[in-house]
């Protein structure tokens, strides 16, 4: 019996925000035979929704790069950021203009200036940026974003944080802070004259999310199958047994990879699959 975790932007989906027909027939083909397959996303729980997403036979999730995680209709693992952290981290954003969202459970709360950019930025071509494509696109679809006057550090746990940081100089100048607690995940191009990513929790990450979901259900290490793209899928992708890696990937986490795959538009992660016979 296999485990199969998904990374879902650039992995499961690319520019066109679907799944393929194909990838999907072999998902369900993989279910019957009895192996168990997970998304395991940087995207918070709210946002694992929509479109073919829903059609994915999957066991449960691992959301907010490992700060949720559920099987069937238990949610068995909530993590959140210590609150005097998360207010240093506020303090730092604010004071070094870095717009920012915060990852919860039900809600993402956003602050003053993330709309703005983006309304700034939409008749820009993304390129190969998924995650700020992806950004985007949930926000003109009116995803359940609050602002921050709503969000209570008191009474509202956070597992996650994205950011933009417009001046990326500004930014530079507070990751040495940031590092200590956080893996610093940044989707952005070095010749963007921004820089977007996300705070990750060095203490939980997609990684400790397959570790979990293993331990409750009694699987074993050397049955994982990781598939992912990006800096947020390095750990995941790192302890997995057997690693499967976009093309496109940064070379670090290319480094990872036993076996590649192509444009997941173009039916990459079927033909992948295809060829891991499992």
């Amino acid at each position: 019996m296999k485990y199969l975790f998904f990374d879902i932007d650039g992995t499961l989906i690319g520019k066109s925000r679907q799944i393929t027909r194909k990838t999907l027939d072999k998902l369900f083909e993989i279910k019957n035979k009895g192996h168990h397959i997970f998304i395991c996303t940087g995207r918070a729980p709210t946002s694992i929704n929509g479109g073919s997403l829903e059609d994915v036979p999957s066991d449960g999730f691992i959301a907010s790069a490992g700060g949720y995680i559920k099987i069937g209709d238990t949610m068995i693992f909530r993590n959140s950021i210590d609150p005097h952290i998360l207010q240093e981290v506020l303090t730092l954003f604010v004071n070094h203009h870095v717009l920012y969202a915060l990852e919860t459970e039900k809600a993402i709360y956003q602050s003053p200036g993330v709309n703005e950019f983006f309304d700034m930025k939409h008749h820009r071509e993304f390129g190969e940026n998924v995650e700020l494509q992806r950004f985007f696109e949930l926000k003109r679809r009116a995803e359940n974003r609050l602002s921050i006057n709503d969000f209570n550090i008191n009474k509202t746990t956070v597992a996650k944080v994205q950011f933009i940081a417009v001046n990326k100089f500004e930014f530079l100048d507070i990751v040495k802070y940031l590092s200590a607690y956080f893996n610093i995940v940044t989707f952005s191009s070095p010749d963007d004259d921004f820089i977007n990513g996300e705070l990750i929790l060095r203490s939980c990450t997609k990684a400790h999310g397959v570790k979990r979901i293993l331990d409750y259900l009694h699987g074993d290490i050397e049955e994982t199958i990781g598939f992912g793209d990006s800096m947020n899928d390095y750990q995941m992708l790192e302890i997995c047994h057997t690693s499967v890696v976009s093309k496109k990937a940064p070379s670090k986490v290319k480094a990872l990879g036993t076996y590649f795959f192509n444009d997941p538009d173009q039916d990459g992660i079927a033909e992948i699959l295809e060829q891991l016979n499992i």
